[in-house]
């Protein structure tokens, strides 16, 4: 699969200007079906947990609270939206600066990576996904909840039809398999759901 067209400079620099929209655009599906999904990935995980591409930090709230949470992300803005969250529910998190693509932490660190549509935005998914194989404890799990190409014909082909567009103005894909990904990133997927036509993913992976 292609690289995404964009550096990592020019999709900070747009997600620092969209910070502050993100959680409003977002909404529709939170309600629907995202948070359902945050709940079910991430309310049993215990231990050291790193959460990638953190972004506003809508998974903030599902962590039990045995978790001891790293989360990083490039964008600034994205960050302090991350970090006001964690504040109101009185989550203590280590948040910091840092490339999900060259993750700036030991290996086997971590007993748990999430990521939580953050792939759909990476120059380079595959070698997002390898450091967070290259973090995560031998034993560990890497939790992805991400968006990407419908299993539905029509919705697929409307996605195709909307993709330049909409990757252009959001820095985002809309047609990447996921499932595709993880494995051509050598990893072994445990359990993997897809839901709404297939468009979101859930999977759990070693």
């Amino acid at each position: 699969m292609r690289k995404g067209r964009f550096s990592n400079k020019e999709i900070v620099e747009e997600y620092d200007k969209f910070a502050k929209f993100y959680d409003l655009f977002e909404f529709p599906f939170e309600i629907f079906w995202l948070a359902r999904l945050r709940r079910e990935l991430l309310g049993n995980l215990r231990g050291d947990v790193l959460e990638i591409a953190v972004g506003s930090g809508r998974n903030l709230k599902y962590y039990n609270k045995e978790c001891k949470i790293t989360a990083i992300d490039l964008s600034k803005e994205m960050l302090e939206l991350a970090k006001n969250k964690a504040k109101k529910l009185d989550v203590k998190v280590d948040f910091r600066i840092g490339d999900s693509q060259k993750l700036n932490f030991g290996h086997r660190k971590f007993d748990y990576v999430v990521d939580s549509l953050g792939m759909c935005t990476f120059s380079n998914p595959i070698k997002a996904l390898k450091e967070m194989k290259r973090v995560c404890k031998k034993n560990g799990k890497i939790i992805l909840l991400e968006h990407g190409m419908s299993s539905n014909r029509f919705f697929s082909k409307m996605q195709y039809w909307r993709e330049k567009k909409h990757y252009d103005g959001f820095r985002c894909s809309l047609i990447r398999n996921h499932e595709e990904l993880v494995k051509k990133a050598g990893l072994k997927i445990e359990s993997i759901e897809k839901r709404f036509f297939g468009i979101f993913y859930a999977i759990i992976a070693i």
